[in-house]
């Protein structure tokens, strides 16, 4: 009779019908229970337990279905007190601990789910890649939540889940959003302004958040009965590590913000001769020019940050000191190079060394009390190991993205224009004109929650840079290209849409290490 009351509660479970079927699994379990209250028979009672585990944790996942969580976790630890050895409820157990935002028990459960999966059973794979992958959706709402908690006003609308071992991390919306709607934004961990940006700008920014700074604004407003002028006047904040540094600052956050990786390498910049023959100024020197400046100018940053956090003590390790990035991909860019044949990855990750000997001479350990911390030592020959770089410089090439900073006014420039001279076929003249263009900066940064949107060539969002959408400092704002129901997943392009499938291929194939086998991509 019991049997058939679970599997009624099943047929109506199946149907969506989940209060019936809590109804009917109650009544199985209150007829078991009944029948072991008439029968001392211990194989019995054991083969009972077994039935009214199965059935608890029917209970759990049907609570599950309808959104009362702490009443799903209730079943599911009953369901694990009839038969602790049973794997399934302690996995319902671990989804209930998830919604309820208990990320460390949830672990914990999906680690008991595990080691009491049963190798015979016909169903242990399914269970076991289902238990793993809730084990990593923890870990990653363990992590990641603190952060979107931290900051309701850029995050509240959306949530972090992990997928599965390919696709990894995601991100989804909370609540229906609208065409046009900002769905979030998106402040970076950490930034580096382009070479011809620093040059153009650095009187007029703030160098941690790129901020245009007006020393004066006015304001004119005009109302029917009156016009009122104001005038404002900006603080521009020095950096007073050293004198002649040119770093300047909107604010005294930002200056804070700034320290862990600009005070190590902050210089006297008037000093031509001290700051040339300084290790950051040649390494800045040997890095100007490649197509790659602006990353490998941003390595330089997060080393100096790391070598700052360790020496103070705010960090452990390497991997701790990288905070909200830790999570982000990595992997070393010289395997996703040309050259790299899967047995020389040593060899062509030898070019770093002397970019690396000149940010050891900056960055590295020099005072005794640091040079007799073993640990300490241990972590800084990590720091600056080629691998580390390389990784480094992968988990850039993996997760940086474009950044730009409009000052709402235009500028002229002048650019060159490259004639023939008549009769002189070889004789190339070079000459300039004048092109007006928006005034605005360019750099490239590492976004911890931007860095979890997955790919697609069918995107549903969009990046903005304009003011308008309060992108007057360094932000990733978000808006969707579409309607988009909750619980839907944000998806944004790696590429420029507009590119042909071999292109768009290529680059992903690139620069991001994989296939792109989409519809569009198939074509």
């Amino acid at each position: 009779m019991t049997v058939s009351l679970k599997d009624l509660g099943n047929q109506f479970y199946t149907k969506g019908d989940y209060d019936k079927a809590i109804e009917l699994y109650k009544q199985g379990i209150q007829e078991i229970l009944d029948n072991n209250n008439n029968n001392n028979n211990k194989i019995n009672e054991e083969n009972n337990n077994n039935q009214l585990s199965l059935i608890t944790s029917n209970l759990s996942i049907s609570y599950y279905q309808l959104k009362r969580y702490q009443e799903s976790l209730e079943w599911a630890l009953k369901s694990i007190e009839y038969n602790a050895k049973s794997a399934k409820p302690y996995l319902r157990a671990g989804d209930a601990y998830i919604e309820l935002s208990n990320y460390k028990e949830a672990k914990e459960k999906y680690l008991l789910c595990i080691k009491n999966i049963n190798s015979n059973d016909e169903n242990a794979k399914n269970l076991l890649n289902q238990a793993s992958n809730s084990l990593q959706n923890a870990k990653m709402k363990q992590f990641y939540q603190p952060i979107l908690e931290g900051s309701p006003t850029l995050y509240d609308r959306v949530e972090i889940k992990y997928l599965d071992s390919i696709r990894e991390k995601a991100l989804f919306t909370k609540v229906p959003i609208q065409k046009g709607e900002i769905i979030f934004s998106d402040l970076p961990f950490i930034h580096q302004l382009s070479v011809d940006s620093f040059k153009l700008h650095h009187n007029n920014i703030c160098n941690h958040c790129i901020k245009f700074i007006d020393p004066t604004t006015t304001t004119t407003t005009t109302t029917t009965t009156k016009t009122t002028t104001t005038t404002t006047t900006t603080t521009i904040i020095k950096c007073n590590n050293t004198n002649g540094c040119k770093y300047q600052y909107c604010s005294e956050k930002c200056k804070l913000e700034s320290f862990s990786y600009h005070n190590q390498s902050c210089m006297n910049d008037s000093d031509l001769d001290l700051c040339s023959n300084h290790p950051i100024s040649k390494y800045r020197a040997m890095v100007e020019n490649v197509p790659t400046s602006t990353q490998l100018l941003l390595v330089e940053s997060l080393i100096s940050m790391i070598s700052h956090l360790l020496k103070t003590k705010q960090a452990k390790n390497c991997n701790l000191a990288l905070g909200t990035i830790t999570h982000l991909k990595r992997g070393p860019l010289m395997a996703q190079q040309s050259s790299f044949n899967g047995k020389n990855l040593e060899d062509l990750q030898k070019q770093y060394q002397p970019l690396l000997s000149l940010l050891e001479d900056a960055y590295g350990l020099k005072l005794k009390e640091h040079l007799d911390d073993q640990l300490l030592k241990n972590e800084f020959k990590k720091l600056f190991s080629v691998d580390f770089y390389d990784n480094l410089l992968g988990m850039i090439n993996f997760n940086s993205t474009s950044t730009v900073v409009k000052s709402g006014k235009k500028i002229e420039i002048q650019v060159p224009i490259t004639t023939t001279a008549k009769g002189k076929k070889s004789n190339n003249q070079i000459k300039t004109t004048t092109k007006t263009i928006e005034n605005s900066c360019w750099g490239v940064g590492l976004f911890p929650i931007f860095s979890c949107m997955n790919h697609s060539c069918f995107p549903n969002v969009e990046i903005s840079n304009e003011i308008i959408d309060g992108v007057t400092s360094v932000r990733m704002v978000v808006k969707a290209k579409k309607n988009i129901p909750a619980g839907s997943e944000i998806l944004h392009s790696y590429c420029d849409e507009t590119l042909s499938n071999k292109e768009r291929k290529d680059i992903l194939f690139s620069q991001y290490g994989f296939k792109c086998t989409c519809n569009k991509c198939s074509k």
